[in-house]
């Protein structure tokens, strides 16, 4: 069985989450107040495979606590949820080891795609944030994409993109969600090295990627 911890306030976002990850993942989950974290210290973590963190207070001090908490435990995923759209911000996150970042109003598709990509090892952004802030978390040393380094499905969306179809027609063409939609769109803007879908569809062209 899963287990995760929240730290967060009693807010309508963590008793949603642990809603959703008791019914939906069938998960032992404990949420801990901030207040509970400064008396009974992060060992209280120690069991966790997965830590949500609702920034309700200042960055600083997101940054200082889950540093200490990934010191103790570097190979916990950690997940957290905030309100920050600003590159700079959002690369300070990643970069303390941060495995997911979302915004408050994800819907609960984001939450099984964040779950299963971390665990199979990658970083995870909120696909809304994508036309934001990609140009500054692309890996610094890109290479051109070619057919065989895209999945079948990637392929179909490419082509669909390349066709001018709406992010909600592809979802209903291929019978997949609004939100699995823009977390392959993100893969293939990561892949192919461009900003955002002009800069796709520009390249998937010139590389003769699609039809």
């Amino acid at each position: 069985m899963e287990r995760h911890c929240i730290i967060s306030e009693i807010t309508l976002l963590s008793e949603g989450l642990q809603h959703f990850l008791e019914n939906q993942r069938g998960a032992n989950v404990e949420l801990i107040t901030p207040e509970d974290l400064k008396s009974r210290g992060v060992f209280i973590l120690t069991e966790a495979q997965f830590l949500w963190i609702d920034v309700i207070q200042e960055f600083k001090w997101l940054l200082k606590l889950t540093q200490k908490i990934l010191r103790n435990q570097p190979k916990l995923k950690v997940f957290v949820f905030g309100e920050f759209k600003d590159s700079r911000s959002i690369k300070s996150i990643f970069k303390i080891g941060v495995s997911g970042y979302l915004l408050s109003n994800c819907c609960t598709h984001v939450l099984y795609q964040a779950i299963n990509q971390v665990n199979m090892g990658r970083s995870f952004l909120d696909p809304q944030l994508t036309e934001i802030f990609m140009d500054t978390l692309l890996q610094s040393h890109c290479f051109p994409t070619t057919k065989s380094h895209l999945t079948k499905r990637e392929k179909q969306i490419l082509q669909l993109i390349v066709d001018e179809y709406t992010t909600h027609e592809i979802a209903n063409k291929l019978f997949i969600s609004f939100c699995t939609v823009e977390t392959h769109r993100l893969h293939l803007i990561q892949k192919m090295g461009v900003r955002n879908t002009a800069g796709l569809v520009r390249e998937a062209i010139s590389a003769n990627l699609v039809n």
